[in-house]
């Protein structure tokens, strides 16, 4: 079992390196600021955040993968990433906190809503990172203790 989840972390590890490499939306990014950046609408913002989690939650891989900027990132790569985090979780009951951050890579800044949510077996953290134009530059899932 062990093994098993060592497994399952290294997967969504991997994914979220490769989610999150080059569009800077990690809060442990030096180019990461609180709060939005001057193009983003809270409200707007977070309705999209929420879509991407209940499609990670749907598992519905292929439509979560096309809402991407980057070619390199598939229905496959999300479902090796994120299905066993997903088991781990259980089912999803609701959305809990918010918050909003800003990141810049070379000309192209994203918007950043970290979101939390309850699920059947604990809590955990969704960081959603958008463009100006809508598409998703990156996606980190996790479990939280709080």
């Amino acid at each position: 079992m062990r093994k098993r989840m060592l497994a399952a972390a290294m997967l969504l590890a991997a994914l979220a390196m490769l989610c999150l490499a080059g569009c800077g939306s990690s809060s442990s990014d030096e180019n990461f600021q609180e709060g939005l950046p001057a193009w983003a609408d809270e409200a707007a913002i977070t309705a999209q955040a929420r879509e991407v989690v209940d499609l990670v939650n749907e598992r519905a891989f292929d439509e979560l993968a096309a809402r991407w900027d980057d070619p390199n990132v598939n229905a496959e790569k999300l479902e090796q990433g994120l299905a066993p985090a997903l088991d781990q979780f259980g089912a999803f009951k609701d959305f809990a906190d918010v918050k909003y951050g800003q990141s810049e890579s070379g000309d192209r800044s994203a918007a950043t809503v970290i979101q939390r949510a309850d699920f059947e077996n604990g809590k955990a953290q969704f960081n959603v990172s958008f463009y100006e134009d809508g598409s998703l530059a990156g996606l980190y899932v996790y479990k939280v203790d709080k």
